[in-house]
Formats: structure tokens, sequence, C-alpha cells
């Protein structure tokens, strides 16, 4: 099997293109141009004048050659997105993003293949996951957060964006993996750096509505490849939300 992928993103703050690929020790930055927010304004009106607009584009082709007698398949995938971020108020901060994708051709990625009975694996990562023939009605809200700010640490509550060792953006389609929660970072320390929270939600790549971690989690092919020896299917798997905490070492 052999798969081709061309990916191309054009930053509308910066009008360059760049690689996907975020490494786990860097924040998230879908769309680049995002600064940091240093100064406090005085009043509330003030921090939405001050805030921050950004947004980008993508086009994602991606084709799958398998070997005679299966199915072949490819995709086209195009879309934009918007992320406002206000300044700060009083160390608050409020921020909303989202993006649109549509499916501008494509094989039949909802079609099983005739001999091993599977349907399209990783193509259907490009859209919806959970319907093959939505083509047009793929949008989602990315981020919608209130975010709190004391000195060079901060508090972040509502749908975000996260890069950790056990949960991050997997950025290899066209959006990234969100979650929703409480999340800390603080950064007090002079060596060590320490980093977790709650998330009561977590939405896949190629999800388009967030999901909740547990039963519908595990119906979701990046999830769970099902095979007579591995048992979680829906309703075998339950979780109220994930508890993580990390620590960061700094480099003198």
């Amino acid at each position: 099997m052999k798969r081709i992928i061309i990916a191309a993103i054009v930053l509308l703050a910066g009008y360059a293109v760049r690689a996907q690929h975020q490494e786990i020790s860097e924040k998230p930055n879908m769309y680049k141009g995002k600064a940091e927010q240093s100064i406090d304004t005085t009043s509330l009106l003030a921090a939405f004048k001050k805030g921050h607009v950004n947004g980008h584009f993508r086009y994602f082709f991606m084709a799958t050659n398998n070997q005679n007698g299966l199915t072949d398949y490819y995709a086209n995938a195009v879309g934009g997105g918007l992320r406002f971020e206000t300044a700060k108020f009083h160390g608050f901060q409020f921020a909303v993003s989202g993006f649109y994708t549509f499916n501008i051709g494509s094989s039949d990625l909802g079609k099983p293949d005739s001999i091993t009975g599977q349907t399209n694996r990783y193509e259907i990562a490009l859209f919806d996951v959970e319907n093959a023939y939505n083509k047009k009605d793929i949008d989602r809200l990315e981020e919608l957060y209130i975010k709190y700010n004391y000195k060079s640490s901060s508090v972040t509550f509502g749908r975000q964006l996260l890069n950790t060792p056990f949960i991050n953006l997997q950025d290899g389609r066209m959006r990234p993996t969100g979650v929703e929660g409480v999340w800390f970072e603080w950064n007090e320390f002079k060596k060590i750096r320490l980093e977790g929270g709650w998330l009561y939600g977590v939405s896949p790549r190629a999800v388009p509505n967030g999901i909740l971690p547990g039963d519908r989690l595990a119906s979701i092919p990046e999830a769970s490849m099902r095979t007579a020896t591995n048992p979680y299917t829906p309703g075998n798997l339950e979780s109220k939300g994930i508890l993580m905490l990390g620590t960061h070492c700094r480099a003198e």
C-alpha cells in the first residue's frame, strides 16, 4: 500500500507555507501570528478593541494505492478558519475560533472493499469519520474559553487545544484534536513547569462535533480497531473524564 499526501497551509497572518507538525514541547499554534498578550487593559471594551484576529486556509490531498484487487482511494479537502483572542483585562482573556472543511472531490469513501469488507480508513479522516457522505456540513467550534493569567502562569476553562505527550494535536489531517475542560500551567518555579487539569470532553480531529470520553470515543476508527481480541467496542468503555498532571524540567 502506498499513500500520497500533499498538504498546503496558507496562513492569513503571514502568507507563508509551513509544515503542520508540532513538537510536544511546543504550545498549540494552529493560527500562526498569534502573539502572547503582555499588557493588561483598563477596560473590557479596550480588551476587545486590542484583541487579535488570525486565520488560515488549508488544502490537503491524499491518495492510497493498494495492491491489485483492493480498492484505491483519493480525496481533496479544502477549508479555512478564524480565531479571535482579546487582550488581558485584569488578567482575564477570552478566545473563540472555528474552522470549516469541504470535500471538493474524492472517491467513494463509504463503500466497503469487495474483498476485505472494510471501508476507507485514511482519507475519511480528512472529513467526518461518522458520516462518509458528509461533504459540506463539516464545521467545528474549536476554541471557546476564558483564561486567567497570573504572572507567567494561567488557568483555562472551556474548549481548547492541548499539546501534551498523552493528549496532543495529532495534526495530520485538516484539523487537530481538541478538548474541553479546565487546564492550568504553572511556570513560577525556576526549573520546573507544572501542568494538568480535568478534561470532560474530547473532539478527535475527524469528528465535527465534540464528544465525551468513553462509549462514543471507542466507536471512532482511529481510537479502536475492533478485532476478536479487542473488547473496546461501544458499551464496554465508560469514563466521566480524564485527569492529567505533568511536569517539565527546564534546561539550564
